[in-house]
């Protein structure tokens, strides 16, 4: 008996509990994100187990409809497009220009080439158009041999002096004579002076050890221009000249009677 009454407080002493008036009556906390996420998640994972999705092309199965979708352009991109395409039709079609290669001067030939390389010691014998290159040409310089030891440089620019180079020539295997040898050079246009009558000027320097000799044809520097041509489109249609005829009926052609003529029938008639 003192074993069953010892059982019964300890229950007792646990069951009774003291909530006092002013205390709010608990309610049951929510679920936390976490276990809402978790919840979705599994009954998606539900859903979509049982149902799936299949296309009839991929099974082998006839198309019922077939729509054809493009990507959409923007009204900015479409008038750009539009407007490239009507411009396009007004643009005249770009040629390709051949390119000529002009010298403004004149070397002395024969004895007169001669008679300046001694005088002078150097001078330009000739220049002309290099193959397969049609903004180059080269030249040919004849120089005295005064020492064994030489060296030839030709000094360019193509932006009236502003900016100059120097080039050196080359000599020319077998072209000692006795009394003169010869030096080779080429100068060619570069962008941004590829355009119609751009100009190369250049002088050439010659180096011995006896001194330095200049060649600027008298003071006037050595220049070549550059040509652009455009060969005529014959593809295009040409535009017929005569003249053509119109439907309306031409004029009727109106006798000039002078005043005389015009009194005398008036007169007639008043005697009638």
């Amino acid at each position: 008996y003192p074993l069953n009454i010892t059982v019964t407080l300890y229950f007792n002493y646990y069951d009774v509990r003291f909530i006092p008036r002013c205390s709010p009556v608990p309610r049951k906390r929510g679920a936390s994100i976490f276990d809402e996420t978790a919840e979705y998640m599994r009954i998606h994972l539900a859903l979509s187990a049982g149902k799936r999705v299949s296309f009839a092309d991929t099974t082998g199965g006839d198309l019922v409809d077939v729509k054809e979708f493009v990507a959409f352009d923007s009204d900015e991109e479409e008038s750009s497009a539009k407007w490239d395409e009507e411009e396009a039709k007004y643009r005249k079609p770009e040629r390709e220009p051949t390119y000529h290669v002009h010298p403004e001067f004149h070397g002395p030939t024969g004895n007169a080439l001669l008679q300046a390389v001694r005088t002078n010691k150097v001078e330009v014998e000739q220049m002309s158009p290099a193959e397969n290159e049609p903004l180059a040409f080269t030249g040919v310089i004849r120089v005295l041999n005064i020492s064994f030891h030489k060296a030839v440089y030709v000094r360019s620019t193509m932006d009236n002096w502003a900016t100059y180079f120097d080039h050196p020539a080359e000599y020319v295997q077998g072209s000692h004579d006795g009394e003169t040898d010869k030096f080779s050079f080429k100068l060619s246009f570069a962008p941004p002076y590829t355009t119609h009558g751009s100009r190369i000027e250049f002088v050439v320097r010659y180096e011995t050890s006896d001194g330095d000799y200049w060649a600027n044809n008298s003071s006037m520097n050595y220049a070549v221009t550059l040509l652009l041509t455009y060969e005529d489109d014959s593809a295009r249609t040409n535009i017929s000249t005569q003249q053509m005829k119109s439907i309306l009926k031409p004029p009727k052609a109106y006798r000039y009677i002078s005043c005389h003529t015009c009194q005398s029938n008036t007169a007639q008639k008043a005697k009638t």
